[in-house]
């Protein structure tokens, strides 16, 4: 009897590797551990200094973020000093693989691939922004109707897409912890009732509640968080690590249900540590550094947002979110024009740094021929830089992103990447050249980013062998091709022979 589907892919938005292995170790995640025992494991290597936005993307597409053009929701518009909300369905400069699949006659099934856009035509189905971490559209489908046949069937978002919501008490962690489980059963019953209705060459489904739950309830989770309650983790536990158990049992649902046969690739990341970032203070840290001995950095635009944020309440600012954003945007153009570098938008993980160049900015600063010796200088001054309250520096590293993507759209992304250095929170930071910083975080999310990715891959072919090494987020695509018989066109990553040596 033929599989209900030839590869199965699932997507762990969000989960945290290292935390994962020691569930998986402890005998907690028994449905991952018994794929690592049956196959092979490995931590993937993504692009260094990205966040999720970019390395899903460039799961699904194959390709670095120089050739697919995402690197993050808010991105800075090239040859302007403005920036604008990546479009999904729309922006991407390459398509995803389920796309090349589908012309070459393969039945695709698509659930919530992370912020992807939604492909007409399909040789199958794609559900788009139904139950996903940060909604960028309206659920969507192929075909068209489907999607209106998911929600009257399994219900929409409990949190309408986006899971932030500024001032939560412990009532509404304990609530969130609630619909999240809830979701996870929701996602699982649905991925099944449609691998029902196989036989599909590729099915790919995300859960994206490791994603919400880490970014919002990490400090129940880290005893070292300074939000941690141990009160509350003895009545109700850890909301992080019963969320994983919850989804490791959804993945057990979705293999029974793929049936014998299927190849199993689970792919779970970026991972999850707690929340400290610096980026809220970045530009102002590069004012700084091209300021005279004794400037504070500040522009109008910090002081209108310290006043919004000191007088509006904070259901008016949720309500406000992209409102205040496009309207900041709009203040920080003017300033960008006279500076060397500036801030741009990014993940709190890295402070990302776009540097006026000569004829690329209209208004460039920095001579090309200039550029190596301004990002050495700017590198050096950034290193220095120190958090006072623990005496260890606090940038980690300085990505340079032209020595890590390479493509047609290399200049729609960031010069350099800033990697915080963040065991423990930012708030006061220095350096001989800026002075003192002191400022407290803006956010709500407790919880942020690693780089770290775990795929788990077992099926057919692929023979026990522990763990495997050097496979990178871009080998995705071009080895569930293998498996499915079609050989990739225009794609960075390589076959992973541990997954498809036989095919």
């Amino acid at each position: 009897m033929k599989p209900n589907a030839k590869v199965l892919f699932i997507g762990l938005d969000g989960l945290e590797p290292e935390l994962a292995l020691e569930m998986c170790e402890a005998g907690e995640l028994p449905v991952l551990q018994s794929l690592r025992e049956k196959g092979v494991w490995g931590m993937n290597a993504s692009t260094p200094g990205f966040g999720d936005g970019a390395i899903w993307s460039s799961v699904m597409t194959g390709v670095n973020p120089a050739k697919h053009g995402r690197y993050f929701y808010h991105q800075l518009k090239t040859g302007t000093y403005q920036t604008y909300f990546f479009k999904e369905d729309t922006d991407f400069k390459h398509e995803p693989m389920w796309a090349e699949f589908s012309r070459a006659g393969k039945r695709v099934a698509v659930i919530d691939m992370f912020h992807a856009p939604l492909t007409k035509g399909l040789n199958g189905i794609q559900i788009a922004d139904w139950l996903t971490h940060d909604r960028e559209d309206v659920p969507r489908s192929w075909p068209p109707e489907l999607i209106k046949t998911v929600i009257d069937r399994y219900g929409d978002d409990p949190f309408g897409g986006q899971a932030d919501a500024p001032g939560r008490k412990t009532v509404d962690y304990i609530e969130l912890y609630e619909r999240i489980l809830d979701r996870v059963e929701t996602k699982a019953e649905m991925s099944c009732a449609y691998l029902d209705q196989g036989p599909w060459d590729l099915f790919m489904t995300v859960f994206a509640d490791a994603h919400d739950l880490g970014h919002q309830c990490w400090h129940m989770h880290d005893p070292s968080h300074p939000q941690y309650d141990a009160q509350l983790f003895d009545e109700i536990g850890d909301p992080v690590k019963q969320t994983y158990i919850r989804i490791d049992r959804g993945v057990g649902r979705l293999i029974e249900k793929a049936g014998p046969g299927a190849t199993v690739i689970v792919l779970g990341g970026l991972g999850m540590e707690s929340g400290y970032t610096a980026n809220f203070i970045m530009d102002q840290i590069l004012r700084r550094l091209e300021s005279p001995p004794g400037a504070q950095g500040l522009t109008y635009v910090d002081k209108l947002k310290e006043i919004y944020r000191t007088v509006a309440p904070r259901a008016v600012r949720k309500r406000l979110g992209r409102l205040g954003q496009r309207s900041e945007q709009k203040m920080l153009v003017s300033d960008r024009h006279d500076r060397k570098c500036f801030f741009v938008p990014n993940n709190d993980n890295c402070g990302a740094v776009r540097i006026n160049r000569v004829g690329r900015e209209p208004e460039g600063k920095v001579d090309p021929s200039d550029l190596d010796a301004y990002v050495d200088e700017l590198t050096k001054d950034l290193k220095d830089i120190v958090n006072l309250e623990t005496g260890e520096s606090l940038v980690k590293e300085v990505v340079r992103v032209s020595e890590h993507c390479a493509g047609d759209h290399l200049d729609d992304l960031p010069d350099l990447l800033v990697e915080w250095n963040r065991p423990k929170p930012i708030r006061k930071i220095g350096s001989p050249k800026i002075g003192e910083i002191e400022a407290e975080y803006p956010g709500n999310r407790t919880g942020d980013h690693t780089k770290r990715m775990l795929l788990v891959a077992c099926g057919p072919g692929i023979e026990p062998a522990g763990q495997i090494f050097n496979t990178s987020v871009t080998d995705i695509g071009p080895t569930i091709g293998a498996l499915l018989g079609v050989t990739t066109q225009d794609m960075d990553g390589k076959v992973i022979l541990e997954l498809a040596a036989t095919q």
